[in-house]
C-alpha cells in the first residue's frame, strides 16, 4: 500500500513560544484512571493526584501547537497542599477565562460558575491563556507551559468560542472502551488529519 503525503501540512520547526504570548487554546485533560470518574493521574509513588492537561492553540501563528500541564490537586505532603492552592487558583482562573467571570465578580451568578461537578468539566474548556517557558532541568530542554489564564479584567481577554464536546460519558475509561471497541472509519487515518 502507498502512502500520498502531497497534502500533509509543510513540516515547521518547533522552538519555543516566546514567553508572554496571549493565545486561544483548546484544554484537554488526559485521564489517568484514577480518583473521581477516573480523571486524575496518581504520582509514581502514589503520594498525590494531579489534573494532567494538554493545551492546543486555536488559531493564529502558532495554530495547532500543544504545550502540556499537570496541576495537583491531591496529596499527602506539605508541599502537595501549596501545590493544591496553586493549582486550584489556575483552574479558578480557566473557569473565569472560558466563562467571562471577571475574579472580583462575588455574585451568586458567578460563585455558579465557578464551580464544576467533575473533573472532566474541564476537558474541551477554552479559554484565553498567557505562555511562559519553564526552564529545563536534570538534562531537559526548556519548555513552554501555561503562565496564567487571561480573566475579562484584562485589556488581552476576548470571548472564546466553546465547542460542544463531542461525547458525554461518565468515566473517560468507558469512553476508551467505547472507542477501542468501535469499527474504525474507512477512509484517512485520525493522525492524518
Amino acid at each position: 500500500m502507498a502512502y500520498d503525503f502531497n497534502n500533509a501540512e509543510a513540516q515547521r520547526e518547533g522552538g519555543l513560544i516566546p514567553d508572554g504570548t496571549i493565545v486561544a487554546v483548546h484544554m484537554t485533560v488526559r485521564p489517568g484512571n484514577s480518583g473521581e470518574g477516573g480523571w486524575l493521574k496518581r504520582s509514581k509513588d502514589g503520594s498525590s493526584s494531579a489534573l494532567d492537561c494538554e493545551f492546543t492553540i486555536v488559531d493564529g501563528p502558532h495554530a495547532k501547537r500543544k504545550f502540556w500541564s499537570l496541576f495537583t490537586v491531591e496529596g499527602t505532603t506539605e508541599g502537595h497542599a501549596k501545590a493544591g492552592e496553586i493549582s486550584a487558583s489556575r483552574l479558578r482562573g480557566i473557569l473565569e477565562s472560558a466563562r467571562g467571570i471577571r475574579p472580583d465578580d462575588e455574585t451568586e451568578a458567578a460563585k455558579a460558575a465557578r464551580r464544576v461537578n467533575s473533573w472532566g468539566d474541564f476537558d474541551g474548556v477554552r479559554f484565553v491563556a498567557k505562555i511562559g517557558i519553564e526552564k529545563g532541568k536534570d538534562g531537559y530542554k526548556d519548555k513552554n507551559t501555561l503562565d496564567a489564564a487571561v480573566t475579562p479584567d484584562r485589556k488581552a481577554w476576548v470571548k472564546v468560542e466553546q465547542v460542544a464536546k463531542q461525547q458525554t460519558m461518565a468515566s473517560p475509561s468507558i469512553a476508551a472502551t467505547a472507542q477501542a471497541t468501535s469499527a474504525a472509519p474507512a477512509g484517512k487515518p485520525a493522525w492524518a488529519s
